[in-house]
């Protein structure tokens, strides 16, 4: 099956799950998760132009959680949403990635949001940020090895705070996301 976009009842079900996850009236560097004891980590976005790093976290991400991987463009509610079936991750990634380049010949926006149905991590980027965030639910045994995926390809919260004092525009950014994260 691959790479599947989904009908709106199925659209509704995951908006359901991230509603009380995610808060869409905010936008980043403002706190968007509404979890606590989550991890965060920071990716240079857009996400699906590192199409490596993100193929690596969607099939770590099988074999850790066994939870499908969507990816929600837009409102949760009105926007365009794509499921991973986990067949073959690559090609779903590499299709995603290329439709992704004109936004879907202009269907989609952001924000965008990639994580697994089961929520256990969740990819928050927006048009406003030149960083997203992925926050990891960092409750049970499993998650560890997620986290070191996530430390090894992405910027942790403490990697992201020594970065300040190299370049003046970086310090702003890192300022305004400090002052959530």
């Amino acid at each position: 099956m691959g790479l599947s976009k989904i009908d709106i009842e199925e659209s509704i079900q995951i908006a359901k799950m991230l509603s009380s996850r995610i808060d869409f009236k905010k936008d980043l560097p403002a706190m968007v998760f509404s979890d606590v004891g989550l991890e965060y980590y920071f990716f240079e976005r857009p996400l699906l132009s590192f199409a490596d790093v993100l193929n690596e976290l969607c099939c770590l991400n099988y074999q850790v959680f066994s939870a499908k991987v969507f990816v929600l463009f837009g409102n949760p509610h009105s926007g365009a949403c794509y499921l991973l079936d986990g067949q073959d991750v690559e090609e779903d990634i590499g299709n995603l990635s290329a439709g992704f380049r004109d936004f879907f010949k202009g269907t989609v926006d952001y924000p965008m949001v990639i994580g697994n149905l089961d929520g256990d991590w969740l990819a928050f980027e927006s048009a406003c940020e030149e960083y997203g965030v992925i926050a990891l639910n960092s409750a049970g045994s499993s998650h560890r090895e997620f986290s070191e995926c996530l430390r090894c390809n992405l910027i942790s919260s403490e990697e992201f705070q020594s970065l300040k004092g190299n370049h003046e525009v970086l310090d702003k950014i890192i300022d305004a996301f400090n002052e959530y994260f």
